[in-house]
């Protein structure tokens, strides 16, 4: 009886002890995407806090967004914005995207991590949060002064 009893004890657990140890989803990225912003906290000195903002202004309001699409095998490939009204702008904004790998890159995630890697072995690593339209791509960067916080944001096309 008493076998019994813890028997249907640990029938009764099975349940929730299957619950601890099912595996989290990575989120579905593939597809196209286009950053909508690159916000930083704190603002810099000149009280800016975000910065694909600022250039695309500051270069006459580009028609274009910067893309990226995420292939489901692993690789992706980056459009740069387009259609800035100062020529320099779309060269500047080309070299914005610098926080991606260069050359031919590979993508993967977990349930909380984007790495990015390109054929020189250069990895940049993310913390990621995806929601049905939206990617955020979270990163610290140690300046002299302090700790800046980027945000890159994107949207699904």
């Amino acid at each position: 009886m008493k076998n019994r009893t813890r028997s249907l004890v640990l029938l009764g657990l099975l349940p929730l002890f299957s619950l601890c140890f099912t595996p989290v989803s990575k989120p579905d990225i593939t597809g196209a995407w286009r950053m909508t912003a690159h916000r930083i906290s704190p603002a810099n000195k000149d009280g800016i806090s975000d910065l694909y903002a600022h250039f695309k202004d500051l270069y006459g309001g580009c028609r274009e967004d910067m893309g990226v699409t995420f292939n489901a095998d692993g690789s992706l490939k980056t459009s740069p914005v387009r259609g800035c009204q100062n020529p320099l702008g779309n060269l500047i904004m080309k070299a914005a995207a610098s926080f991606m790998p260069s050359g031919k890159t590979s993508w993967e995630t977990t349930d909380s991590k984007i790495m990015l890697k390109d054929t020189k072995g250069n990895q940049r690593e993310y913390d990621l949060r995806v929601t049905d339209a939206t990617m955020q791509w979270l990163f610290d960067e140690k300046d002299k002064d302090a700790t800046v916080q980027h945000t890159i944001e994107f949207k699904r096309e």
